[in-house]
């Protein structure tokens, strides 16, 4: 597609979009006036023809208008040749979101807004060939840092540093046989999916690369994490020269085994489906993206998936592991601060018990959001990365 495909799809995104909130307006007013209409028998049959037709028209107009809004305002900016929204930094970040809700169905329809895995650099995406790397990657090493954004985000996450510390990608840059490299992800696919195309993403990287038998190391965000778990697994499965040479997986924030925030939708749609009245707002949490409910069982869709695609006999995991996490009380072995992490992953997902203890940190007074733009984190990852 061609860029201005993006603006021309916003039609249809905002149709899907306003859709997806009036769906659950409009099913409990109808659910409400069915019951009303009920109590009043034959009598009211007249009225609720005409109350439905008119209900009808005015959901239907509000669809449309919608629809036809986003069209009008993609058509103006295409034809401005604005820049389309994934190379703008407040467009990107909206396309992030609006992709980490309900990118499954933006992928399915195959719009133009739906966020495709790519490798990126300088706010563009890097083809996967061996000039196009070259350019990009002037001081290319031989090992290789992935860096994988978390849920509804890209890869400028990674810019994100405090008190003029570097950023973790700004550390890694500056680190000596290190080249960190960032990609782009549709957060709303199943984590499976996108860590097969993942691993075959890595692979023709290896291949392509500038420097001769590279290793690679990743470095995942909250639901990165989960990818580059997927990602691994998929590539020792079907033998990926990448796989069984890679050095480190480090997650930061990870929810291994799923996440409460996410754990909540599922209860919550249970919820709301027992009374009827509020069964539409059920069907509207069911609709959340894949990503979405894969994070409610954090690490169980990794092991999912590499026991569908079992790892080979005699191909043993090479890979050493790291893990951080965080939590927001004063002392890191505070029960409370164990119970609630960074108030969004607790320290029992974000960790593993069979880790050694050197390669787990655990940082106190820090909250999800936090992590990113931690210099202690910053630090500690770097020295994971160098350690053989």
């Amino acid at each position: 597609m061609q860029p201005n495909d993006e603006y021309r799809d916003l039609g249809e995104a905002a149709s899907m979009l306003v859709g997806r909130v009036v769906e659950p307006v409009e099913g409990m007013h109808r659910t409400i006036t069915e019951r009303g209409f009920r109590y009043v028998g034959p009598l009211g049959e007249p009225v609720r023809l005409v109350h439905n037709a008119v209900v009808d028209r005015v959901y239907s107009a509000v669809r449309w208008t919608a629809g036809a809004i986003g069209a009008g305002a993609g058509a103006v900016l295409a034809a401005r040749s604005t820049p389309p929204p994934s190379e703008t930094r407040r467009g990107s970040g909206i396309q992030a979101a609006l992709n980490g809700v309900w990118g499954d169905r933006l992928d399915e329809r195959g719009n133009a807004l739906s966020v495709s895995l790519a490798l990126r650099s300088g706010d563009v995406a890097v083809p996967i060939d061996t000039a196009a790397l070259v350019a990009a990657y002037p001081a290319a090493s031989s090992h290789i840092v992935m860096l994988l954004h978390g849920f509804g985000q890209t890869e400028r996450c990674w810019d994100a540093s405090s008190d003029g510390d570097p950023s973790l990608f700004e550390a890694l840059e500056a680190a000596p046989g290190i080249t960190p490299v960032l990609v782009r992800y549709n957060s709303g696919l199943p984590i499976a999916r996108t860590g097969a195309d993942l691993a075959q993403l890595l692979e023709e990287l290896e291949a392509a690369w500038p420097v001769d038998a590279p290793t690679i190391s990743l470095v995942g965000y909250s639901m990165g994490g989960l990818i580059a778990r997927s990602a691994y697994a998929s590539g020792m499965a079907v033998g990926h020269e990448w796989a069984t040479g890679a050095r480190h997986l480090v997650s930061i924030g990870t929810p291994h085994t799923g996440t409460p925030i996410a754990r909540s939708v599922g209860l919550g749609k249970w919820a709301l489906r027992i009374a009827r009245t509020t069964r539409p707002l059920g069907d509207f949490l069911d609709g959340a993206s894949a990503g979405i409910k894969d994070l409610q069982g954090g690490a169980d869709v990794a092991a999912a998936w590499q026991e569908a695609v079992p790892i080979p006999e005699g191909h043993l995991p090479a890979i050493r592991q790291h893990f951080v996490a965080a939590v927001v009380t004063e002392s890191e072995r505070h029960p409370v601060g164990a119970l609630v992490g960074d108030l969004i992953v607790p320290v029992a997902s974000a960790t593993q018990p069979a880790a050694p203890s050197e390669n787990v940190r655990i940082v106190a007074k820090r909250r999800h959001f936090d992590l990113l733009a931690d210099p202690d984190i910053t630090g500690q990852v770097v020295d994971w990365l160098h350690s053989d």
